[in-house]
């Protein structure tokens, strides 16, 4: 909060760091309007996203990456994150400030890009352990492939041992 305000975000700014289009924060803001969260609103009937916005429609980005519908994941996370504006029976409107300071965004999007770099790590290790899997498979099947090679070519050389006329000869 800066002089006794919350930090607001418009739409464009809440879409990029979030990582998704303009039209998809606005599809998911519609769905968790019909669920019953509120979001602020300016003069103009734009919606400002709060901080507490931001972590709600994260959290609802997770429910869709984990294949949860659209209408499930609004639910859950407006059960989750849903809050009364204060003296709000509906849709507040207030005004935003444009040239706010910007230090809480950077902040928020720095403290992002660290938990995808997080994720971004945990992948490789688990891709390493995959890779060396895979190698281990690799060297197991070339060790059978050069066994059976070895017994068709002991078995090649027994039977070359034989005489002409033992081939017709069982065992």
């Amino acid at each position: 909060m800066e002089n006794g305000f919350e930090r607001t975000y418009w739409a464009n700014e809440v879409a990029e760091l979030l990582g998704i289009s303009p039209s998809a924060l606005r599809k998911w803001s519609l769905r968790l309007e019909a669920e019953g969260y509120r979001f602020l609103r300016d003069e103009h009937d734009r919606r400002a996203y709060r901080e507490g916005d931001i972590i709600a429609l994260r959290k609802m980005k997770e429910f869709l990456s984990q294949k949860m519908s659209l209408e499930n994941a609004a639910k859950a996370a407006s059960t989750i994150y849903s809050t009364k504006v204060e003296n709000d029976p509906g849709t507040s409107i207030v005004t935003v400030d444009k040239d706010r300071s910007d230090e809480r965004y950077f902040e928020l999007e720095q403290r992002f890009e660290e938990y995808i770099q997080r994720q971004d790590e945990f992948h490789r290790a688990v891709f390493d352990r995959m890779d060396r899997r895979d190698q281990l498979l690799l060297q197991a099947m070339n060790e059978i492939l050069e066994t059976k090679k070895m017994i068709a070519a002991a078995s090649l050389e027994e039977r070359q041992k034989k005489k002409w006329y033992e081939f017709w000869k069982k065992g």
